[in-house]
């Protein structure tokens, strides 16, 4: 694991702050840790989010041209 240096200070309502800490004793970690790894599943989820999305994209399978064509189909179907 890197070396923590960076700090982050969260206020919570007490009934989270409750989940938390049960949640942290449950798993037999600090709230920290749970906190660390909820983020770290968070932002990993949303990759994975993303990756799927582009993945329905390709599969469509519509014809791609590159930017320059697609900007002056773009302004022509708006007229500009």
């Amino acid at each position: 694991m890197p070396k923590l240096q960076e700090r982050l200070e969260v206020r919570l309502d007490p009934e989270l702050m409750a989940q938390v800490r049960r949640e942290a004793e449950r798993r037999g970690m600090s709230m920290a840790q749970l906190v660390r790894e909820a983020l770290q599943a968070f932002f990993r989820e949303e990759d994975r989010a993303r990756l799927q999305a582009a993945e329905a994209l390709f599969r469509v399978g519509a014809p791609v041209d590159d930017w320059p064509a697609l900007e002056r189909e773009i302004e022509e179907a708006y007229g500009r």
